[in-house]
């Protein structure tokens, strides 16, 4: 249903304001030092940890969560785009025209080129 003047679900105001303060709160959150069940920080390999990477090392342990692990770390993975026809050969693109019009007909059979 199209807008009309006056209509309610318009947003007037943008993205609210609120959004900036919460993803701020959840950054300074996840980069606070990790800390265990006793209250002390979380040292690994000589360093101390964060909370967030005390999730990303989480996340390595779920199968489930490893690839949107490697797509924060390395972005996502280009899907490959077909530039080709079937089994690697030209692509066709057939165009009909009836009565000056576009229709979305099957393709008409073409005579062979040998055959003129």
């Amino acid at each position: 249903m199209p807008f009309v003047k006056g209509d309610p679900r318009i947003n007037r105001k943008g993205r609210p304001k609120a959004f900036d303060a919460l993803r701020a709160l959840t950054q300074a959150i996840v980069t606070e030092t990790a800390k265990d069940a006793q209250g002390n920080p979380i040292t690994i390999d000589g360093h101390i940890a964060t909370n967030v990477e005390m999730i990303m090392r989480q996340w390595m342990k779920d199968p489930k969560r490893q690839q949107p692990l490697l797509e924060i770390a390395y972005g996502k993975v280009p899907l490959p785009i077909q530039h080709s026809g079937e089994d690697g050969g030209p692509m066709k693109i057939i165009v009909e025209y009836v009565n000056d019009t576009l229709t979305n007909a099957e393709p008409a059979q073409k005579p062979d080129d040998d055959s003129a």
